[in-house]
């Protein structure tokens, strides 16, 4: 309450202060690492034979609601979704889904900047989840010690969604970590942002870089609806991927 009044001893305007406090609503819980918890994603809040993929950098006003939004892109880019988080929700409200913003998580970074990068993206899923957005869990990962992290933050069979782009110079690394991710999370829906790895096993919808830079997939959606195929696919552990 002292730190309020100080704040607002200063002359910030209400919205100033929000960005200054950064307040967790009601309907969020906290979990054991203190990250706030975003409500499970269901599978059906997605109509999955008719998605429209698009880069967040690309999401335009209009007729969204057929959009699934990947919010891949550099930090600075991403920056400004925290800097102004209230900015871009009524842009936001108007798509199918979105995924939380994709804060960098490496294996050299400082273990407070990750868990910083973590809590970014989990309060913004929060706040957007609570004016309505079907916000999706983006998840990233780095070594084992960033797992309890990393992983904190989400309910267990949640539609989640990850990134297999960069992870080509260690895919041991990224399987480890996608491993660990499944047995802890046990996500209802993979939604993969580029290439599928051979040894990942689960229930995916997989959309490369260059699907969500142009309108192809588009057309590619709407044959799979006229032939009546699902974008939802499974691997399981004895099937031979490319085979």
């Amino acid at each position: 309450m002292c730190r309020l009044v100080t704040i607002m001893n200063k002359g910030l305007t209400s919205y100033e202060i929000f960005k200054v406090v950064r307040p967790i609503f009601d309907e969020f819980n906290l979990d054991e690492f203190d990250m706030p918890v975003m409500h499970k994603v269901e599978e059906s809040s997605l109509d999955l034979p008719n998605i429209n993929p698009t880069n967040l950098q690309n999401l335009k006003k209009g007729n969204n609601n057929n959009k699934l939004v990947f919010p891949f892109n550099y930090d600075k880019v991403l920056k400004r979704y925290w800097d102004d988080p209230l900015k871009y929700i009524p842009l936001f409200q108007t798509v199918m889904g979105i995924g939380t913003p994709d804060f960098s998580i490496y294996e050299n970074m400082n273990s407070n900047q990750i868990r910083t990068n973590v809590y970014q993206n989990r309060w913004l899923g929060c706040t957007w989840q609570h004016y309505g957005i079907n916000a999706i869990p983006t998840i990233g990962w780095a070594l084992p010690d960033t797992y309890d992290i990393c992983f904190s933050g989400i309910e267990k069979n949640s539609v989640v969604m990850i990134s297999t782009i960069g992870c080509q110079n260690n895919k041991d690394l990224f399987m480890q970590g996608f491993c660990e991710m499944k047995h802890r999370l046990n996500p209802s829906l993979i939604i993969v942002y580029g290439k599928m790895l051979p040894e990942m096993t689960g229930k995916f919808i997989n959309f490369t870089y260059s699907e969500c830079f142009n309108d192809n997939v588009k057309f590619k959606t709407q044959q799979m609806k006229l032939f009546e195929l699902s974008p939802v696919f499974k691997i399981t552990e004895d099937f031979v991927y490319g085979i």
